[in-house]
């Protein structure tokens, strides 16, 4: 069996139109219109490419290479090579292509979300944290200088939150540096670590790991759906996710699937214990096993479980904004607190 060839990661050149592309493309696919044509009448219709990325897409198109690859050279993501690349096996292209277009509009509108959930209360955190070192170096100099003055000094919760606020910009600043570092020596040893290793790593962070069980169960319920409902036998498709080079976790899950058919388990015994898929799925195909509907089952699964992920990023932008505004809340009223509270302890010292 033919091996796919490693995906090699490119800007998107399409920008903002990538899911547009991809559905126009299904749609004229849909209405007659050969790969072929309707990928050369596109090009012409999308200014954002450069003169010199329309004539290497023609050349690709002329030259009769996979959609895959062209779609590779435009700039699209793995996720979506891989999906097309799997679709050019198992013939689900239209289809295929829609899916993957509603995939790039729900993940922009997800992050856009998500920006703007947060935007505006780092943008008031950050003036807060400006003024904060202003006055650290102004007003709060002053006070003591006030306090030293009149022969006293700062007792009590005014002491207390003097030190907080001068020590809050440095921890600000520190704990942002220890998890930039902590990030860049997590992504270091994931690119150049074992598959198994990566996932002991990303499965004991309780943050990523929602999000990478469900979109690998996501991906590999999606693709082994659309094989079986065209006619595949499991084990030609698990030969297939074992020998193409596109993810890393494919193989890993294929050669754990395989292991365990061998051992005479069923396929949804096969799946139930592998930690990157959601143990849910092994009910959903015990399920389709019994009606003989295991490529559908697979197939629902997957939109129940992309479903799944969109709302728990939803949920989470919901959660950020009360909680960044509750801080700066907090944050602001101590700072109100350090400045008046002094007064009112000084005012009582001179009377």
């Amino acid at each position: 069996m033919k091996n796919f060839h490693t995906i090699i990661k490119n800007s998107n050149k399409l920008g903002i139109y990538d899911s547009h592309f991809l559905l126009k493309l299904s749609n004229l696919m849909e209405n007659g219109f050969t790969m072929y044509n309707a990928l050369r009448f596109l090009l012409e219709q999308y200014d954002v490419l450069k003169p010199n990325t329309k004539a290497e897409a023609l050349r690709l198109i002329d030259n009769g290479e996979k959609l895959s690859d062209i779609l590779k050279m435009l700039g699209f993501g793995k996720s979506i090579i891989i999906q097309v690349a799997f679709a050019e096996i198992h013939g689900e292209m239209i289809n295929n292509l829609k899916e993957s277009a509603l995939y790039l509009d729900n993940r922009r509108k997800t992050f856009s979300k998500l920006i703007k959930s947060i935007q505006y209360p780092l943008l008031l955190v950050s003036i807060f944290i400006v003024m904060l070192i202003i006055l650290n170096y102004t007003v709060i100099p002053q006070f003591q200088s006030l306090y030293n003055s009149i022969g006293t000094e700062a007792k009590g919760i005014v002491s207390v939150l003097t030190v907080m606020l001068e020590l809050l910009p440095n921890a600000v600043i520190g704990l942002i540096a220890l998890f930039t570092v902590l990030f860049i020596i997590i992504v270091l040893i994931i690119k150049l670590a074992s598959v198994e290793t990566q996932l002991r790593i990303l499965l004991k962070l309780p943050l990523l790991k929602f999000y990478v069980v469900h979109y690998h169960t996501y991906r590999f319920s999606r693709e082994f759906g659309y094989f079986i409902n065209n006619g595949l036998e499991v084990k030609e498709i698990i030969a297939l996710f074992k020998n193409q080079s596109l993810s890393a976790y494919l193989n890993y899950i294929a050669i754990r699937i395989e292991l365990k058919l061998n051992q005479g388990n069923s396929m949804s015994a096969a799946v139930k214990d592998i930690p990157i898929l959601d143990e849910k799925l092994s009910v959903f195909i015990s399920h389709g096993e019994l009606n003989s509907e295991v490529g559908k089952e697979l197939v629902i699964f997957s939109e129940y479980t992309l479903e799944k992920i969109i709302m728990r990023i939803e949920n989470l932008t919901k959660r950020i904004q009360p909680v960044i505004f509750s801080i700066l809340g907090v944050l602001i009223v101590c700072l109100y607190l350090v400045i008046m509270l002094p007064i009112f302890q000084m005012m009582s010292t001179l009377n």
